[in-house]
Formats: C-alpha cells, structure tokens, sequence
C-alpha cells in the first residue's frame, strides 16, 4: 500500500477526531502538526506522534514529502489555507465549509480541477452510518414521493465558546458553517435539482456580530419542499430531520431512524466512526486517483445556495444589518 504523509493544520476539538482517525488508516504518515500557537500546537503534537510541529504554513507547504493537509481550522481561514495547500501541490481534506462564500468555494473547485488534486469537504453527515441509511431508504423509493424535508438544528451560544468549552479565538456563522451541514444533507438525500430557495436572517449580534437564526425554504424541481432552520439562541438543544412522504414519515434523531414510529436502523457507533470513514475516503480516493465523495464541486452546490440566502436579506434591508465581518 502507497504511504502518504500529511499535516494536519489545526489542534481543536475537531482536530482530535482527525488525529484519532488518520492513526487507524493503514499508511499514513503523521508528518506535521501545524497550528496557530507554539504551546498547544505543540501538546497536541506530542499526543499524537506527530513527527514535526510549527505554527508556519509555508513552511508545511514547502515540504516536498507531505502529499495532504488536512485542514480543521477556524472557518475564515479555509478559503486561504485551502488555496496555498492546492498552488502547492497538496491534495486537501477540508472542514466545512469550503468558503465563506460561493465565489470562494467556485474559485477553488476550478483550481483542484486545473491541478487535478483531490479536495474532500468534510460534510460527515454523507458518511454517518444513520445518514447513509436514510439516503439509501429514500433511494429505494420505500417511502414514495418525498413531500417535505423538515431539518432544524438549535442551540444555545451567546458566548464566543464551541461544543468542546474552549473560549475560541473566532467567531462561528450560523449561514455558512452550520447551514451549510443542513443544506448539504438536504440536497443529498432529496437529490433533485433546485427550483429556487428563500431565506430569513436574524440581524447581527451586537456581542458576537453574526446572525444568530436562519430559517430556509428550498423547492425542489421534483416538487419536494425543505424547511431548514437553525438558531445560536435556543437553551434547549434539538436536532432532527424528518421525511414526510407518501407511504409515510422517516425521521433521523440522534442515533436511530423510525418510519412512521417503528425503529428501522439503530447505531451505537459515535460521530468519531463517521470521520473515520471519511478520512479513509479521502485517503482511498488520491491513492485511486479518482474523485473523492463530497469533493469541491459538491461542496459548491450548498454555499450557492447560502449565498443567495445572504445576498437576499443584504437586498432586502441594507448591508448595516447583515453584513459579516469575513470575506471569501
């Protein structure tokens, strides 16, 4: 089996999911660690084995022996990193989203294609053991015509603190990071083209100075409707998606997926197996050398449509309102 040497750019709470993963795919070399500050890029460097550490990209990307990175930084640094990881050769595994915006995302789908190098956009929801069920579920035409996708996930954060309670030097984006999950999950399990999508931002924070709710409605050229919604201001967590269909309801919540009440699938696996599964693919697909599932071009499809979600409340009522703080 062809080795493949790589560094992982980042040392947060999804970067201990990639780290744990990369250990258990036969022929990876854990070249470098690379983060933003000395100290802690260099603790997690040690409990992993990485075999080197810096907190300088150009210097991972002049390494002639590293064929991957990837990339588990804050969101506002993926565009950038991404494209210098591709001018310089590196196939890139990527952490959603792609981009900030779908210029972003256009503009480096077209560079992996001109350089024919692999770039895997982390949606893991594709690779999750309870969401490649319900695909392959609808897919089967088990539960008829799909009428409506129901998908909402809400939460509480009003502090500048991730899932792993670390006080974060960034700032998350309810549209673009998160809504990108959703939207993707969507476009993949309906899998039919789109008529046309609408949405509603809630204006910016004046503590975190992004948009705390969204709430999205997509029709579907097969006349399915999707219901997308997401909140930072929820004190009691919830996430689900829910198929209502013509022989019946398909729902997916946590662990488990039902059909019209009765248990259909069940998983004890966690979200760790899902990463696996993807980082094996992206790994499988550059020795292979084919397209990875959930490459740029997939990636793309989601944030075009979040950007005409933004660009239609910019529209609507004024950049003062609305406007983020990142660009590409």
């Amino acid at each position: 089996m062809e080795s493949l040497s790589c560094c992982l750019v980042g040392y947060g709470g999804i970067a201990e999911f990639h780290a744990d993963a990369l250990k258990q795919i036969d022929g990876i070399r854990l070249h470098t660690l690379m983060g933003r500050r000395a100290e802690p890029a260099r603790a997690f460097q040690q409990k992993h084995g990485f075999e080197h550490v810096t907190t300088d990209y150009d210097t991972v990307l002049a390494h002639a022996d590293i064929d991957a990175v990837v990339i588990t930084s804050p969101s506002e640094v993926h565009f950038e990193q991404t494209e210098k990881a591709l001018r310089a050769g590196k196939h890139v595994l990527v952490e959603i989203p792609l981009a900030l915006s779908h210029q972003g995302a256009r503009d480096l789908a077209g560079l992996a294609r001109t350089a024919g190098l692999k770039v895997l956009v982390a949606h893991t929801r594709r690779f999750d053991p309870g969401g490649i069920f319900v695909k392959d579920f609808l897919a089967s035409g088990k539960a008829g015509q799909i009428y409506m996708h129901q998908h909402y996930s809400l939460w509480f954060r009003h502090e500048n603190i991730g899932w792993t309670g670390y006080n974060r030097s960034w700032t998350d984006d309810v549209l673009f990071h998160h809504g990108c999950h959703l939207v993707d999950f969507s476009l993949w399990t309906v899998d039919s083209p789109v008529r046309r999508i609408r949405g509603e931002l809630s204006p910016l924070h004046p503590k975190t100075g992004t948009s705390m709710d969204v709430s999205i409605l997509i029709r579907y050229a097969n006349d399915t409707m999707a219901t997308i919604s997401l909140s930072y201001n929820a004190r009691q967590s919830a996430n689900r998606n829910m198929y209502i269909c013509e022989n019946g309801t398909l729902s997916h919540e946590g662990k488990q997926v039902t059909f019209n009440g009765e248990t259909v699938f069940e998983t004890d696996l966690e979200a760790e197996g899902g990463i696996l599964a993807q980082d094996r693919e992206f790994f499988e697909a550059i020795r292979q050398n084919r397209s990875p599932s959930c490459n740029a071009e997939d990636g793309l499809r989601s944030l075009v449509l979040l950007q005409q979600v933004y660009d239609q409340m910019i529209t609507l009522e004024g950049e003062p309102k609305y406007k983020r703080q990142w660009g590409v």
